[in-house]
């Protein structure tokens, strides 16, 4: 009682702040801008240079826009197939208290975050809708909202996992920009960056701390508690009625709503050609052996070193084929993913604009030197997670997160003495730290969980505080005061 009486206050107040203050994610991405403009002013650039910055940056990150979309719409498809959601639909039956509905949500978006920020970012959103269901089915009382952000305490994590940008950009020399300096161009080994103790120990202690600080935010008067709401419910319902009048129909028990197309394209007098093509296994499952073939020749001929984001999108999209089996189905299931991606596509122009006010002028220079100046051994990993945490709300790509600041961290890096890996495992940290307070990768989430940012931050930013703390402790230990080299 002593531990989560502070915590569920300190998680009120924060709650309270957002539904105040926090705009819809489009509206932050305007106001950022506006910010990172004026800071480029002060820092001594021209009206016309601010212009020129911003649209300089705004096609830069195409690739990497592409390459998320794909995992975002390949991650979606993975957890909503049947055999997933059958899993987690059996998890979510399980809890039978407030505390752990809300710490088993948390823990297993975490573990999904871990092998995927996609496949956790849904898996977050799903899990937390179905623990929703079965609790109301149940009768027991829980906070919807906090659910929600239970499930999005994935992307706090995600980049310690096998997806990690920055990890992933700087183990292919090939994936290098030339932009970044010459003695980071032979690229660092994974095992030095997601294998590294600093970032074991943390996964570890995120995973057991922050489902425990978010199961004791629930409210526990009636009155502060948000239900799932009873269109949600119905259609939840739905879904799992129509997965159970045809089961072979492919449709996924995530809570989303049945179509009965398969079961008319099934009950038709003549069955076509184009038809049997169309769900045939066979073509289903040969055209999986080549993204399976691109990602086991990388790593048969160059080990797990090799692994980047083009082989990380090749994997899912083999198990994205496997899971639904028949190209009707697959394409299907596409066409609903794609709409997840709607909102972060639209967006992320205007978040390369903002990495562009920051690299084309000295503004996010003048960012790094104020940290870097003040910096030590022993100080610069934490004031460099929080300098990578600030950079991060303005730029909440990863890649392009290290793309824009990758230069500037290698460089104090390097100048003090310390292992190029310090400098990836910094943005690392400090990018999926911040991620509890930028409600940009939560659009998809909030989509399906039909809430909006604020209803869920104030909690979110109750686990960063909890994790920038383990973060801290972890990145001075091990990188600041070089336990364990």
């Amino acid at each position: 009682m002593g531990f989560t009486d502070p915590v569920k206050r300190l998680g009120e107040w924060f709650a309270d702040i957002a539904m105040e203050y926090v705009p819809d994610p489009y509206v932050l991405v305007i106001l950022l801008t506006f910010i990172a403009a004026i800071g480029a002013l002060l820092v001594g650039t021209s009206p016309t240079g601010v212009m020129d910055a911003w649209f300089g940056g705004v096609w830069t990150l195409l690739v990497f826009m592409a390459q998320f979309a794909l995992t975002l719409m390949v991650g979606d498809a993975i957890a909503k197939s049947p055999a997933v959601s059958r899993l987690l639909r059996r998890i979510a039956g399980l809890p039978n208290s407030q505390f752990s509905a809300v710490a088993l949500t948390s823990f297993v978006a975490m573990v999904a975050g871990l092998i995927s920020w996609a496949i956790g970012l849904i898996v977050g959103a799903v899990i937390a809708r179905q623990v929703a269901f079965r609790g109301k089915e149940k009768g027991l009382k829980l906070h919807y909202p906090l659910l929600i952000a239970a499930g999005y305490t994935a992307l706090m994590i995600w980049h310690s996992g096998i997806t990690t940008s920055s990890g992933l950009i700087m183990a292919d020399p090939a994936a290098i920009p030339s932009t970044f300096p010459e003695y980071a161009q032979g690229g660092i080994p994974l095992g030095e960056t997601i294998g590294s103790l600093t970032n074991i120990v943390t996964v570890v202690l995120l995973l057991a701390v922050i489902p425990v600080v978010m199961g004791s935010l629930h409210p526990k008067g009636t009155e502060d508690i948000t239900e799932l709401p009873e269109n949600v419910y119905d259609e939840i319902a739905t879904g799992l009625q129509a997965k159970d009048d045809a089961p072979d129909s492919g449709v996924a028990t995530d809570g989303g709503v049945a179509t009965p197309a398969d079961a008319a394209a099934a009950g038709q007098s003549r069955v076509t050609v184009a038809d049997r093509l169309n769900d045939s296994r066979i073509l289903g499952l040969i055209i999986a052996l080549f993204p399976a073939y691109y990602f086991l020749s990388d790593v048969v001929q160059s080990g797990l070193g090799a692994i980047n984001l083009n082989t990380i999108n090749a994997f899912f999209i083999f198990c994205a084929i496997v899971l639904w089996v028949t190209p009707k189905r697959i394409v299907n299931q596409m066409d609903k993913s794609v709409k997840n991606v709607a909102g972060i596509l639209f967006q992320f122009p205007f978040y390369a604009g903002i990495a562009g006010l920051l690299t084309g002028t000295a503004l996010a220079a003048t960012i790094a030197s104020f940290f870097a100046e003040i910096a030590t051994p022993l100080t610069w990993p934490v004031l460099g997670l929080i300098s990578a945490g600030i950079v991060n709300v303005f730029v909440p790509s990863g890649g392009g997160q290290w793309v824009a600041q990758g230069p500037i961290l290698l460089e104090t890096t390097r100048e003090l003495g310390m292992p190029l890996y310090t400098a990836v495992v910094i943005e690392m940290m400090g990018d999926q730290l911040t991620n509890m307070i930028q409600p940009f990768w939560a659009v998809p989430a909030l989509a399906l969980a039909q809430l909006r940012a604020r209803d869920i931050l104030g909690y979110t930013t109750v686990a960063m505080v909890a994790g920038f703390v383990i973060m801290a402790i972890t990145m001075t230990l091990f990188l600041g005061m070089g336990i364990g080299a």
